[in-house]
């Protein structure tokens, strides 16, 4: 298997050392806008996956034709650039042939990816977006409640990857890029109530949660992209269907009342020191008050809770379980495991044929559930799912 992998931030980390480890590959490529942090990621995999069959390549992800050139002759790509390039990618994949995974979490970005669907098939290949760990993981769990059930009440969602041992005033540590933390704080989220697709803003609702599974008391709110195609995808079937991401208690009152008072305006404002962008500024410190210090360790979870009618007619209530550790052997982070290992992992099952279907599909529908979760307990995921009658 050759794969090239665009874009070599943090949660391309853990793609490619999954696929050094279970996708057998021949040849990786490794393209970036910035040669040094492919070089980066190219000695992270030979020091800690021991493969040395790595090329790095300088692209700008928008460049369409540049990508697709790269592309031609490999078997997958593994995109974990910014989404907003995640456009540019999925046609540079259909120009070139070639199937394509990305990690997503911008849901108009999503949508219109999906309106590519029929080029994918007259391409001959599969592309799935969204395939993190929320969203990604996240739809998976969905997805096999709904497999289950033929309508839902309730189907609540909640995940986040945080601190083992948070450290205050903040109680987190940054561990995917500040551009994604910021809008999941500041952009709007869909979700459903009623039946009904609703804009809720992030922040708006802060739920206490006193006994989350592994780290106790912890507080949850929607955030921008994380619930993804589930409202579109499962509307007519589910009442009320939510996402809500998981923070220490504190820190989501502190980010509200910035956001609040202005400090993620994009309106710059005049100063006796010049013009300056509050949420440029607010982005700076932030990403180098959070960034790692070295020796943090952190922790996923997702919970997702199902309850609905099955296609028996009785009523059960479902619940899925995923939880994950940062590894000291690796120097992967929870989030770089719980992220970038799904989409390698959606990545070799299209390639190695699990995943047949053609097109652009949500991980909801285009990833089989079972086969899914048999992998990721070969990579050493904490997983359960049970079903009860209620």
């Amino acid at each position: 298997m050759k794969v090239l992998i665009v874009g070599c931030g943090m949660q391309s980390y853990g793609m490619a050392l999954d696929v050094v480890k279970f996708g057998k590959p021949t040849e990786i490529i490794l393209a970036d806008a910035f040669p040094d942090v492919a070089l980066k990621l190219k000695n992270f995999i030979a020091e800690k996956g021991k493969f040395s069959a790595v090329k790095t390549a300088q692209v700008e992800a928008s460049n369409i034709d540049a990508v697709a050139a790269l592309a031609k002759t490999m078997d997958l790509i593994l995109n974990g650039c910014p989404y907003k390039f995640a456009l540019d990618i999925t046609r540079a994949a259909i120009k070139a042939r070639v199937p394509m995974v990305d990690l997503g979490g911008d849901t108009d970005m999503v949508l219109k990816q999906l309106e590519l669907s029929k080029q994918a098939k007259e391409a001959g290949i599969t592309i799935i977006p969204d395939c993190g760990m929320g969203p990604g993981m996240t739809n998976i769990t969905v997805g096999h409640a709904m497999e289950i059930l033929d309508t839902a009440e309730s189907i609540i969602t909640t995940d986040g990857g945080i601190p083992t041992h948070p450290k205050g005033p903040l109680f987190y540590h940054l561990v995917f890029a500040i551009e994604t933390l910021t809008n999941e704080y500041t952009g709007m989220t869909q979700q459903m109530r009623g039946g009904k697709i609703v804009d809720i803003a992030p922040l708006a609702e802060i739920y206490p949660l006193d006994n989350f599974p592994v780290v106790g008391k912890v507080e949850a709110t929607h955030g921008m992209g994380m619930l993804s195609t589930l409202p579109w995808t499962y509307q007519g079937r589910v009442d009320t269907l939510e996402n809500r991401f998981v923070r220490y208690p504190g820190h989501l009152r502190f980010i509200k009342t910035l956001v609040e008072t202005g400090f993620f305006s994009r309106e710059k404002l005049k100063t006796e020191m010049g013009e300056f962008q509050p949420r440029a500024m607010t982005k700076a410190i932030l990403e180098k008050f959070l960034m790692p210090k070295g020796g943090e360790k952190d922790v996923s979870i997702i919970q997702t809770i199902s309850k609905g009618k099955g296609k028996d007619g009785k009523k059960y209530e479902i619940e899925h379980l995923i939880v994950d550790y940062s590894d000291a052997d690796t120097g992967l982070t929870s989030m770089q495991r719980t992220t970038g290992f799904t989409g390698a992992m959606v990545g070799q099952m299209i390639v190695n044929g699990a995943i047949k279907e053609k097109g652009v599909l949500p991980p909801e529908l285009g990833v089989p559930k079972l086969p899914f979760f048999e992998e990721i307990k070969k990579r050493g995921f904490e997983f359960n799912w049970k079903q009860t009658a209620i």
